[in-house]
């Protein structure tokens, strides 16, 4: 006698992968229809920056940061690709730009809050005079976060359309510039460093 329930019938099998087949494209319509939301959180993560940010300004869509060298005290060569794995705090600065030494220290004091969040601060300075002439200025500022970094020739400013100073740029862990602000701000405030950890903080995946 042949058991019933031993096998299916092919009406059984049929309908089984007909199921099978809706459920598969009914997940498929909710990743798709879902996917746009995720990207625009991603990008909007850097909106709203808050009243001590008002000038800056997201980079919709983020784009890739330009990789050009700069140089360290001892003139070795760096880029913004020896970071990928950090959030970055670009700024552009100068000895003679007054506004710049303004908040020089509170980007110093802004690299140490964020220490433990893998976001870094890196100040490039614009002045021809390089490391000789930075590096006993941040003495004499009492500055001792921040490292003495050059830009020779501007390259890496021009390349990123800077036209004034200072100005600095918001790069995330990928390499992604989220933003500018030009002029100067409270770096160190609790509303702008918590805004710069949700801006370019690293994904969990770093």
């Amino acid at each position: 006698m042949m058991n019933l329930f031993s096998r299916k019938s092919p009406t059984s099998q049929n309908s089984l992968s007909l199921g099978l087949l809706l459920t598969f494209v009914l997940v498929l319509l909710v990743i798709v229809s879902i996917s746009p939301h995720l990207a625009s959180a991603e990008v909007d993560k850097c909106s709203n920056p808050g009243s001590k940010l008002a000038n800056f300004t997201p980079e919709k869509p983020p784009r890739l940061s330009p990789v050009y060298p700069f140089f360290d005290a001892q003139d070795g060569e760096l880029s913004i690709a020896d970071y990928k794995g950090q959030g970055v705090v670009l700024n552009f600065w100068a000895t003679w730009c007054v506004p710049c030494i303004k908040e020089m220290p509170s980007l110093a004091r802004l690299k140490e809050l964020l220490s433990t969040d893998n976001i870094t601060v890196l100040a490039l300075s614009q002045d021809r005079g390089g490391a000789k002439k930075v590096i006993p200025f941040l003495k004499k500022l009492g500055i001792e976060g921040l490292d003495a970094l050059i830009d020779k020739k501007g390259t890496v400013a021009r390349k990123s359309g800077v036209r004034g100073l200072p100005l600095t740029i918001l790069v995330d862990a990928e390499g992604f510039e989220r933003g500018r602000l030009i002029g100067i701000a409270e770096w160190d405030s609790p509303q702008v460093v918590a805004f710069v950890r949700r801006c370019i903080g690293p994904r969990s995946s770093f």
